[in-house]
């Protein structure tokens, strides 16, 4: 399934994404993307979905709660797209662990796959999350 669809379960990313200028970009240094520049960038604008391709306050918030041998700073600062939709998924008990199979699991064959250190980032994410006590999500 791509990143860009709608997930079942998910809170639409468009209610959450709020403005913001460089004087109140968030303090990780991460931001929404700049304007595009020449023409050959206006076809950004016409995706019907586009992507948050920062961190969101509620992903800055989530990692600030991770324990630091766990924080995914490679998959944050590569993909926080994805980090976005961990973060809004971690309290579900079906649907976080359904995205770390899709995201560590090859099931169309012939692609080139993350970098090595942002594997162990989601490696090292899906471990806690299956070794933290979940008698509290019930």
């Amino acid at each position: 399934m791509s990143l860009y669809g709608r997930r079942k379960g998910l809170m639409d990313f468009e209610e959450r994404l709020q403005v913001h200028d460089s004087a109140n970009a968030p303090a990780t240094g991460y931001g929404p993307p700049p304007a595009p520049t020449d023409a050959a960038d206006d076809w950004l604008q016409v995706r019907k979905a586009r992507p948050a391709d920062y961190l969101l306050a509620i992903s800055e918030r989530w990692v600030e709660h991770l324990p630091n041998d766990v924080v995914p700073v490679a998959l944050a600062t590569q993909f926080p797209r994805i980090v976005n939709l961990v973060a809004m998924q971690w309290e579900d008990r079906r649907a976080c662990p359904a995205y770390f199979e899709e995201l560590l699991m090859d099931r169309r064959g012939g692609r080139r796959g993350f970098p090595a250190e942002v594997r162990r980032d989601l490696s090292r994410l899906r471990n806690y999350w299956y070794s933290r006590d979940t008698t509290l999500l019930e």
